[in-house]
């Protein structure tokens, strides 16, 4: 199979798993420093690892109407000087950046006030750091042809990320039952790892594990996995409506949406063991930003790879 992969798209690949590894190593990294300039949660009006979800369910969409580009998309090599120089600015970024939010953190009263520049700004700093690091990965000049031959569609995954990020919030609202739900399973089978207390803030199920304490709220309560999943599965079953059998496919809905809300209930144990056992500060930031959408793309790949020929419509012979 990878011997009729085009070498551009051997190429993507590979750049694009040290792109991803890249991304991650950064956040373990600067880990501490983030956890210092982390500002209030009441001055936190965004949600990083939602707005990911988000981006990665258009992400997806993209690919599976462009695939047949991103397949034949041409090798790009070279640019060196140009890479370098955008490492260089990168880092220089990061300086910035950091320096902004030990600025906000020391002057929160300012930034209470003009929360919403401030938070402009914020992402302004995060966006081009981001950009700066696929022109290290990818290079200029596929940066540039890609983003011209597909600047429509940068378009809607920019505009489609915002929709999808505010559906995420508006399902986020039936949190309080499925967090109680999720809080009781996790604090079950964390008592088979050690001791743990679950308690009640208001409607809030905090985790009391070996001195780690977490509370369970709307964004860990695997709504956002049952949204992304049904998105997903229904823009698959769109793209091979015709060769799919339908009522295997509405059976297997079910069994993968159980599948995501399980794998939550997992992804929370972890967490909660990780900051108990090796780093509170990498729990709630690498871990928490991360964890979610890796391990959901991981379960979703395994899940369509095994179900998918058994859905799909048996050829007469």
């Amino acid at each position: 199979m990878a011997s009729k992969l085009s070498k551009g798209f051997r190429e993507l690949l590979i750049k694009s798993g040290v792109f991803v590894v890249l991304f991650v190593l950064i956040q373990i990294i600067t880990a501490g420093i983030v956890a210092d300039t982390t500002l209030p949660g009441d001055l936190k009006f965004l949600a990083l690892d939602d707005i990911a979800e988000a981006a990665l369910f258009m992400l997806v969409i993209f690919i599976g109407f462009n695939r047949e580009k991103i397949l034949k998309v041409k090798s790009y090599s070279g640019e060196y000087g140009i890479r370098i120089m955008s490492f260089v600015l990168m880092m220089l970024g990061f300086v910035g950046y950091f320096k902004y939010k030990f600025f906000l953190v020391n002057n929160l009263e300012l930034a209470s006030k003009y929360i919403y520049l401030f938070t402009f700004i914020e992402y302004l700093f995060l966006f081009i750091i981001l950009f700066l690091l696929a022109v290290v990965v990818f290079g200029f000049r596929f940066c540039q042809d890609f983003s011209k031959e597909h600047k429509k569609w940068i378009f809607y995954v920019l505009v489609g990320t915002g929709v999808v990020y505010f559906l995420i919030k508006q399902f986020q609202n039936l949190w309080i039952p499925i967090s109680r739900f999720v809080g009781d399973a996790v604090n079950y089978f964390l008592n088979f790892a050690g001791t743990s207390n679950i308690y009640y803030i208001f409607e809030l199920p905090v985790i009391s594990f070996e001195g780690f304490v977490v509370g369970i709220a709307k964004t860990c309560s695997g709504i956002d996995s049952v949204l992304l999943f049904t998105g997903l599965y229904l823009g698959i079953m769109a793209w091979d409506w015709a060769v799919l059998d339908k009522r295997k496919a509405l059976m297997m809905y079910f069994v993968g949406v159980l599948g995501a809300f399980v794998l939550n209930i997992i992804r929370i144990s972890a967490l909660v063991m990780l900051g108990a056992y090796v780093s509170r500060d990498f729990a709630l930031g690498v871990f928490h930003t991360n964890a979610s959408s890796l391990l959901f793309i991981i379960y979703f790949g395994i899940f369509w790879k095994y179900t998918y020929k058994w859905m799909k419509i048996k050829e007469k012979k």
